[in-house]
């Protein structure tokens, strides 16, 4: 009974023993910091542990596929390999590679083309968001992946890009993004004519009750492609308004660029709201004079001739768009789009009109399924008709 006693009060003593230790284990762990939603600014946000920032995460994956009519070909690349050094290609395989050690590097530009395209893109944006004594504090930034066979170095691109990014501190936003002069696009993926660049700029937002007022200051070097026809002399200065009149989203812009052709300017309106009955409508306008990126085309590029810049004016342009939205139910919506840009010079034929109709379905909120019948006509030459696929999910 001794021996059996005093088996029962080692093993007491062992299990206050263990008992101690796991108390003071416990009490030497660290708390975990879970990680707690935040709805301070809208859905899908989450508390960086250990601090008050709250930080959102998405990205996409979609696949566009573009046809054309035959008169249109996409990547119809003009025979270079046989202007630098005589050489030919197969004309049973256009890709195939004769001779001719530069061939060898230009061969992919050479005689390909098609009328229809291919193009794979997938994204991922963040965006931290916490509160300062000034305002909002925000950091905003997209990295996009791009597989296209038409374009990039030998007709192929497979690039990882920056796809624009911003920081905010109240009401100072600063980075590369959207231009504030910009209206955005219409209900279509394709078929609105308008400005739509990003631009490295400094911009000042001030609230009014509904009403906003944007000044920005941006690089003009960003609105155009090749040698630049900027002066530099000062950046471009855009003023926005914005608020709703009338049950409709409004916008007025205007800009001043300075080149060396002399200063450039453009305006443009936009209007957008619910008509009723699950229609949507949009419309806008632009006018521009010396500065046709404005009105959504391209800025005309300087040369360097002569020991200086030889300035070209791009004269006036203007562009305007329509584009309606109707809910067929509740996953399903047609939408169509038209829009027109010419020169202010009725004496130039240069006019361009663009369409296009879709029909979209949408089997979760955050997936799609699309196709538009497209319709290009120009002043200038033939008449383009077409079609564009989509299928994009997103989280």
């Amino acid at each position: 009974m001794k021996l059996k006693a005093l088996f029962l009060g080692t093993a007491a003593a062992f299990a206050v023993s263990g008992g101690a230790q796991a108390a003071d284990l416990a009490l030497a762990v660290e708390p975990i910091d879970y990680v707690k939603v935040c709805d301070a600014f809208g859905t899908g946000y989450y508390y960086i542990p250990g601090t008050d920032t709250c930080l959102k995460v998405g990205g996409y994956i979609q696949m566009d596929i573009w046809f054309y009519s035959d008169n249109y070909k996409v990547g119809n690349y003009f025979n270079v390999a046989n202007q630098l050094t005589g050489a030919t290609t197969d004309p049973s395989n256009p890709l195939a590679n004769v001779n001719g050690v530069v061939a060898g590097d230009l061969y992919a530009l050479d005689d390909y083309s098609a009328a229809w395209e291919f193009k794979t893109e997938a994204g991922v944006n963040f965006t931290a968001k916490s509160m300062g004594d000034l305002g909002p504090i925000v950091t905003n930034f997209n990295f996009v992946t791009v597989s296209n066979n038409f374009d990039g170095t030998n007709g192929v691109d497979k690039e990882v890009r920056f796809d624009g990014g911003y920081g905010a501190i109240g009401p100072m936003m600063f980075g590369w993004t959207a231009s504030t002069f910009d209206v955005g696009g219409g209900y279509t993926y394709d078929g609105a004519v308008r400005s739509d660049k990003k631009t490295d700029q400094f911009r000042l937002s001030y609230l009014m009750g509904t009403w906003g007022i944007m000044l920005g200051l941006e690089d003009p070097r960003d609105r155009y492609s090749g040698a630049k026809n900027a002066t530099g002399d000062y950046p471009d200065i855009v003023l926005a308004l914005t608020g709703g009149v009338g049950g409709f989203d409004m916008k007025l812009s205007g800009a001043v660029t300075d080149r060396t052709s002399g200063t450039g300017w453009g305006v443009a309106l936009a209007a957008e709201g619910e008509i009723g009955g699950g229609f949507k409508l949009k419309a806008a306008g632009a006018y521009s004079d010396n500065a046709k990126s404005f009105t959504g085309g391209s800025n005309c590029s300087d040369t360097f001739s002569g020991g200086k810049f030889r300035g070209c004016d791009d004269g006036e342009w203007w562009s305007a768009f329509v584009s309606g939205s109707f809910a067929l139910s509740g996953n399903m919506d047609v939408a169509a789009t038209a829009s027109w840009q010419d020169t202010a010079d009725s004496r130039k034929n240069m006019g361009t009109f663009t369409g296009a109709l879709g029909i979209y379905y949408h089997p979760t909120s955050n997936s799609e399924i699309g196709a538009e019948v497209l319709y290009t006509d120009p002043e200038s030459g033939d008449s383009t008709t077409g079609g564009h696929l989509r299928w994009k999910t997103s989280f």
